[in-house]
């Protein structure tokens, strides 16, 4: 059986990923608008086309923990499947999708899927 986080996760492997339409913080806005939340991203979406612009817009709202803050959204200790975290990687921070076991990111890249145990979660956003 899937779920919003499964339907998610294969609409982000299955697009690409293009700054200003489909990237990484507008992903975590469309997926928490998905699931009834409040989408604070989709006012940037068009206005940019690069990362240094993409950088700009997160930046001017406080990183991508103000930017989630800005949905108000619950924070939450430990996040559970479902739950939008903010990792923070020692030089960006970077916004994913709980996946109950591990954490998913869409990055310019491609989708990367890594185990709890080896990320830090600077902030957590109940979704659910």
């Amino acid at each position: 059986m899937t779920d919003r986080v499964d339907e998610t996760l294969h609409l982000w492997r299955s697009t690409p990923f293009v700054y200003g339409q489909s990237d990484c913080m507008l992903s975590i806005g469309d997926y928490i608008a998905a699931c009834g939340g409040r989408d604070v991203t989709g006012r940037f979406r068009g206005t940019y086309d690069d990362e240094p612009g993409a950088l700009a817009h997160v930046g001017g709202c406080g990183g991508v923990s103000g930017l989630v803050d800005m949905t108000g959204l619950q924070r939450v200790d430990r996040p559970a499947r479902g739950d939008v975290v903010c990792l923070d990687t020692g030089q960006v921070e970077v916004g994913a999708i709980c996946t109950g076991i591990g954490i998913a990111a869409r990055l310019e890249r491609g989708v990367i899927e890594i185990d709890l145990r080896f990320v830090k979660i600077a902030q957590a956003w109940k979704v659910r």
